[in-house]
């Protein structure tokens, strides 16, 4: 990172334009501005943020009396660069942020790091300002995807944490949504990437974590109590998704 913060605007804000060395992000959190990147106009107000590339031509004007927002610029380790869309499509990204207050107390916190220049304060800003842009990212896919496909998923996921228990099949869930198996699968994993099983899978393993930490349970109990048919599938479960036995979760406690 080169620079990291949150500044208030009073009165009429312009800036020429200019080409950028380092990629930058934007967060407007009062106010409204408009900004320019490569001659296109992009409106900006409370709630957006915005993803400019290094090597852009970017400029900007206020819109409103005042306004603030927070921004960093930085850059992207080589070996990361494959690990969000973002970084290889050279192109400013738009998005509004649902949890938008959540984003802005992880700004703060990347902020505080950043200024404080402590022994380890380097790979905490990147790791919280990585989370930051994986979230740009994963807004920017769903903002794109159609509502009633989001809601269908939406709906879907609901099912399976009320109901992670029981034997959830995807017969049940074409029951309950009223679309065939195969129309579900394919629905659900193109908005989260998993299938509705293995995000049965998620739920059940982070929900046993969870007893693992607040109850002393035998893990045949807590197998049982997670929905799995057997300690021995638990396991297989366990390890797939965590790298670990449960055994070797629980000594780690």
């Amino acid at each position: 990172m080169h620079s990291c913060y949150v500044k208030d605007f009073t009165g009429k804000w312009e800036m020429g334009k200019l080409k950028t060395q380092y990629h930058i992000m934007i967060v407007i959190t009062k106010g409204e501005i408009t900004y320019w990147i490569n001659d296109e106009s992009i409106p900006l107000q409370k709630g957006d943020v915005l993803f400019i590339p290094s090597g852009s031509i970017r400029g900007g004007t206020s819109t409103t009396p005042d306004h603030q927002r927070y921004a960093t610029h930085f850059t992207i380790a080589d070996a990361d660069l494959a690990l969000l869309p973002i970084f290889s499509e050279n192109h400013y990204c738009k998005t509004t942020i649902s949890g938008f207050e959540y984003f802005k107390q992880r700004f703060l916190l990347l902020k505080h790091h950043w200024l404080m220049r402590g022994p380890y304060s380097e790979t905490t800003c990147y790791a919280i300002l990585l989370e930051l842009l994986g979230i740009i990212n994963y807004e920017r896919d769903h903002w794109k995807l159609p509502a009633k496909k989001m809601d269908m998923a939406e709906d879907i996921k609901k099912y399976i944490v009320d109901h992670y228990k029981e034997a959830v099949t995807l017969n049940d869930l074409s029951t309950y949504i009223g679309r065939t198996p195969n129309h579900i699968s394919h629905l659900f994993k193109s908005v989260t990437g998993l299938s509705p099983i293995d995000f049965l899978h998620h739920v059940r393993i982070s929900k046993a974590k969870e007893l693992m930490f607040d109850k002393m349970m035998p893990i045949s109990e807590i197998a049982d109590e997670t929905g799995f048919c057997d300690q021995a599938y638990f396991n297989r479960v366990f390890k797939k998704l965590t790298g670990g036995s449960p055994t070797a979760f629980l000594k780690r406690r």
